[in-house]
């Protein structure tokens, strides 16, 4: 009994931290982010094979900027031609300052991403 309990309790604080934001600052204003007012960003692209998977899914902001430029065409990790069938998601929640800044960032969110700092 008491190990489904410590289950709960650790799959609840594991929901809680990762619907929490992870960027103090917000991306468009550069003021303090409030954890109130957040976003969902998430895109998937089309990579050329499992390696190019494995690398995304052990560091996926490292590759931020590639994914937010992917042509569909080209595996946005390796340069080769991208295989439809092999695809990585990168999605983060963004916190804001204001209700305008996540009207910008919801707008044009492959702009802004790129400013997501901790």
């Amino acid at each position: 009994m008491k190990s489904i309990l410590a289950i709960l309790a650790l799959a609840a604080f594991s929901s809680l931290s990762a619907a929490e934001p992870l960027n103090t600052i917000c991306p468009v204003s550069g003021k303090p982010a409030n954890p109130s007012i957040t976003s969902n960003y998430s895109k998937t692209v089309a990579v050329c094979c499992d390696r190019c998977v494995s690398q995304f899914n052990a560091t996926p902001k490292a590759y931020l900027r590639n994914i937010v430029t992917a042509n569909g065409v080209q595996c946005p990790l390796s340069k080769k031609k991208a295989d439809a069938s092999k695809k990585v998601t990168y999605s983060r929640q963004v916190a804001f300052a204001d209700a305008a800044s996540k009207a910008a960032f919801d707008a044009a969110p492959d702009k802004h991403i790129i400013e997501v700092r901790q």
